[in-house]
């Protein structure tokens, strides 16, 4: 013998079952990954435009100081201070650079060929502004507030 819903039982249950399939899809979860990479592309939008309008004071406040050169080069273009950085700039923001910064010639760390044996140029969680001249590439790294070009890196 089949036992008969009643129907305010029924009513109820056909109301849960069309809510619970009409409800809208969560958003799959964001990885530290992709959140990164959103925080990079966001500073590097902002970088890009204050190197693009020459607003270097903007570009300073962008940096990490002391900022440091160790691309080994016949001029030091390391800076403790925004305004020993200011005096470098266009040490720094060469027309190469910007060229580079203008075509966003970045890359993320890679992992396999930037942590071999020897230490790399770039670190995890960093970006690099791969341009041919390896003493005017540029790191950008993570910091508690976002990203923050960092340094000139060196190579062995």
């Amino acid at each position: 013998m089949m036992k008969r819903l009643l129907p305010a039982a029924w009513l109820l249950g056909a109301a849960l079952a069309a809510s619970a399939t009409s409800a809208p899809a969560l958003a799959a979860p964001k990885t530290a990954a992709s959140t990164k990479t959103a925080s990079f592309q966001t500073f590097f939008t902002q970088f890009r435009q204050a190197v693009l309008a020459n607003d270097r004071n903007r570009v300073a406040d962008m940096t990490v100081l002391p900022f440091k050169d160790f691309s080994g080069g016949e001029v030091d273009r390391s800076a403790a201070t925004k305004a020993q950085f200011l005096a470098h700039y266009d040490r720094i923001f060469t027309p190469a650079v910007i060229a580079g910064i203008r075509a966003g010639k970045v890359r993320a760390f890679k992992p396999g060929s930037d942590d071999g044996e020897a230490p790399g140029p770039i670190s995890k969680g960093e970006y690099l502004l791969d341009i041919p001249e390896y003493a005017d590439q540029l790191i950008f790294a993570p910091t508690q507030s976002g990203y923050r070009l960092n340094r000139i890196p060196f190579y062995s």
